[in-house]
């Protein structure tokens, strides 16, 4: 896979990070070092959007990361078809969890990118967003939005898609969730991305921030640039090694050679006759020791291996010595153990005498050797080679005294207290100049908050919100310098009550007593109401619990425990996965009770009330549903969300219960999309709220035009809906992660923000139900249920 001549590429990476985690959530970044196995395989960036609720939300996200890296970097194949099967198996492993956990209903969108040399390869199922900026154009990945609607975890494989890329200097790639495209306009978006780059890429992610007003949503830029490689050096010849020994030959340069080499052979190399002695000079050379003869036939003691030519020769005179007949002079370990120990003694007499000319003693002689030390004039005198007398023992030198041990002294103790000076006075003036710039970002606050209350007085809101925003960034980026004062105090709560103003926040004073609440394994999703009765399906815990409060709402005055739970055998049928209630009124000539009905995964549908408890509702045609998400009852007609179908099936009321076959709801014509379909409401219109934030509305099987006011900033996940029943009425969104309900009318109008007062109350919002009779908006959390009158 891999080609040394291709060009490879440095990425300069950029992530968006929120406030509670170091490194972007849901995308895992995979570089391997150079000399690791994994980089023949390049680098893997990894995007996953999870969706749903779930105890184990955080263990299947790094699940799903360590599947899909072990998988690419494991698997054989093209590197489309190792994403391919990364994603399959991210699915393998999501939908099994699903099953394997009554309390998880997860699913997830997959985009991998991976950087192999110059090539870019990318792959995606279900919601995931790239936008890949090139010298020419602009490419997003998907292309379409209905790419969407397919995401991992569910009962059906999904439908890969794959991008390729031959990459270019300065291409900068865009990961994030499918949720930039609606907190940020597209066209800013794609600007953003294409006038990204390696220097000003934090300067986008700050931008971006802004523009989408501090959403925190995962986002990660990746800016390529070509590696530098370095020059490749002329072909000169360098020897392979150092000698392996004293008396080995030094590295020589040899001429070229004027006859060929004989091929290669797996044969030993032809050896000289036995019988034919190497011949040996007959005198050593002068200062060595003779060394006797030897014979191939008889094993030759060890022999310090002969030297090619003597040491003093110049380089340019070397020649390769090959062997030959010719006598070979050698010279003898004592000899050149002895020149050794003359080079060392001279060395070490030079320094000795160097360091005394600079720190001299009082009424020291300058040695006779300091005669030729340091002079340049006279040429230091040569050293015998054969002749020099052994070194004399080393002595130590006496101890330092005088002027040279008090400056040795007066350097000890300076030195720690000069570097304490000198660190002490760095520090004073990088605080000076984070205090300078800390006051100045104050100021720069104090200018927007001005700024913000003259567009209030214009009334432009929408000015004003983004200086607000603008205001509220200065002012963190001071406190981080500085810290907060009292100035930054005032400063933060006139901002904090500009922005209240400006959304409409309305506080909640009756959140400090919850009517009931649940244990931490639960997870509440769902909440009916009717009168004094109450009805909560817990998804965590697998059960529908029933409470009956006071008249004024304001405590529980029965708990029952669970009316129904997986596992349950109602009328011979096994009760499933629990996903969804709503609540039937009486239905004069077929219900005389009002019930609760009850949805389980296996797609049966249970009635309860009081008195007959539960038992099982019979539905013509059961068999042809596929996958029902939502149900929900309007004029005595049962309601059900076929997500697989893309179809809403209508049964009227006929028999003992519904024996006539449902309606599909939606017009041939009407290509319907009611994947991840999170809550239904009905008044003369059908009401469709999905997991991308996005609320459809229907009327007569067909799509009306309708989108909601942005102003509020939709940035986080709505996890459900309460609708009021009148045409003029509204609509209540449950905001989980910002802690707040949103309220719109029913032409998308924003009206204001409901927030707890002084608590976290509404941490965890999971449910709301509308009792319009009672004027209470009862509010389901993650461990509370609460009733709030209704606001005038």
């Amino acid at each position: 896979m891999s080609d040394s001549n291709a060009l490879q590429f440095d990425s300069f990476l950029a992530p968006f990070l929120d406030d509670d985690h170091s490194r972007a959530p849901g995308i895992r970044v995979v570089e391997p070092a150079p000399a690791e196995p994994q980089a023949q395989r390049g680098k893997l960036y990894a995007l996953v959007e999870l969706m749903g609720e779930s105890p184990g939300r955080e263990q299947a996200m790094d699940d799903i990361q360590s599947i899909l890296e072990q998988t690419y970097y494991s698997a054989g194949g093209p590197v489309s078809s190792i994403l391919e099967q990364a994603i399959l198996a991210a699915h393998t492993l999501l939908a099994a969890l699903n099953r394997r956990s009554p309390a998880t209903e997860l699913r997830a969108g997959v985009l991998c990118a991976a950087v192999v040399q110059n090539h870019l390869v990318m792959a995606s199922a279900g919601p995931g967003l790239a936008l890949l900026a090139t010298a020419g154009r602009l490419d997003q990945f998907p292309p379409d939005p209905s790419h969407f609607t397919n995401p991992i975890g569910g009962s059906t494989p999904p439908q890969v898609i794959v991008y390729r890329h031959q990459m270019e200097e300065g291409d900068v790639l865009f990961l994030g969730e499918s949720d930039w495209i609606l907190v940020a306009n597209v066209k800013t978006l794609g600007g953003a991305v294409a006038n990204t780059t390696r220097t000003n890429r934090f300067d986008v992610v700050d931008y971006l921030r802004q523009q989408s007003n501090q959403a925190q949503i995962p986002g990660l830029f990746v800016v390529f640039q070509p590696r530098r490689q370095p020059t490749n050096p002329g072909a000169t010849s360098f020897p392979s090694g150092l000698p392996t020994s004293v008396s080995a030959p030094p590295p020589v340069s040899a001429p070229p050679l004027t006859h060929s080499l004989p091929p290669a052979s797996e044969d030993a190399p032809p050896v000289r006759p036995p019988t034919q002695p190497i011949p040996r000079p007959s005198a050593p050379a002068a200062g060595v020791p003779a060394e006797p003869s030897a014979d191939l036939r008889q094993p030759a003691p060890a022999q310090p291996q002969p030297i090619a030519q003597p040491i003093s020769q110049p380089v340019s005179q070397r020649r390769m010595t090959v062997p030959s007949e010719a006598p070979i002079k050698r010279i003898s370990p004592a000899v050149i153990g002895q020149r050794v120990s003359a080079a060392w003694t001279s060395t070490a007499d030079w320094t000795k005498d160097f360091v005394g000319k600079i720190l001299p003693e009082r009424g020291t002689q300058t040695g006779p050797a300091e005669a030729w030390v340091g002079s340049t004039s006279q040429p230091a005198p040569a050293i015998a080679q054969e002749t020099r007398p052994p070194a004399p023992a080393y002595q130590p030198p006496p101890p330092t005294r005088g002027s040279r041990a008090r400056l040795f002294i007066l350097l000890a103790v300076l030195i720690p207290v000069l570097a304490f000076a000198t660190v002490g006075i760095l520090n004073l003036r990088e605080g000076a100049v984070s205090q300078a710039e800390g006051l100045k970002l104050v100021d720069q606050a104090e200018a927007q908050l001005a700024k913000a209350e003259q567009a209030l007085n214009l009334n432009d809101k929408a000015a004003a919100r983004s200086a607000l925003n603008d205001a509220q960034r200065y002012l963190n980026e001071a406190t981080n310098l500085i810290g907060l004062n009292d100035r930054g105090r005032d400063l933060s709560q006139r901002i904090s009550t500009e922005l209240q103003k400006l959304m409409n926040v309305r506080l909640l004073y009756s959140l400090d007593f919850p009517l009931a609440e649940f244990p931490t394994d639960g997870s509440p999703h769902r909440v009916v109401v009717f009168d004094q009765d109450v009805y909560v399906l817990d998804i965590g815990r697998q059960v529908v619990e029933y409470f009956r409060t006071d008249p004024e709402r304001v405590f529980v005055e029965e708990r029952s425990g669970p009316v129904l739970q997986e596992g349950d055998v109602v009328e011979g049928v096994t009760v499933g996965r629990l996903v969804d209630i709503a609540w039937q009124p009486r239905i004069p000539g077929f219900a005389d009770k009002a019930s609760l009905m009850i949805l389980d995964r296996n797609n049966n549908v249970f009635r309860y009330n009081r008195v007959d408890e539960a038992t099982v509702v019979r539905l013509a045609d059961a068999g042809q549903l596929q996958s029902i998400s939502q149900l929900d009852t309007y004029n005595g007609r049962l309601y059900l969300v076929d997500e697989q179908r893309n179809q809403i099936l209508r049964y009227s009321p006929a028999g003992l219960g519904y024996d006539e076959p449902p309606d599909e709801w939606f017009d041939p014509q009407i290509q319907a999309n009611l994947a991840g379909t999170v809550a239904m409401g009905i008044d003369s219109d059908i009401w469709l709220l999905l997991e991308n934030n996005t609320l459809l509305r229907y009327s007569g099987g067909r799509q009306l035009p309708f989108s909601l006011d942005n102003s509020a900033g939709l940035t986080g996940r709505l996890a459900d809906m309460a609708l009021s029943s009148a045409s003029d009425g509204r609509i209540y969104l449950a905001d989980g992660s910002q802690d707040r309900i949103l309220v719109f009318d029913k032409q998308g109008n924003y009206i204001e923000q409901l927030q707890a007062a002084e608590s976290d109350a509404l941490r965890g919002l999971r449910g709301l139900y509308l009792d319009e009779v009672s004027g209470t908006l009862f509010i389901l959390t993650q461990t509370s249920l609460y009733a709030q009158p209704l606001p005038n």
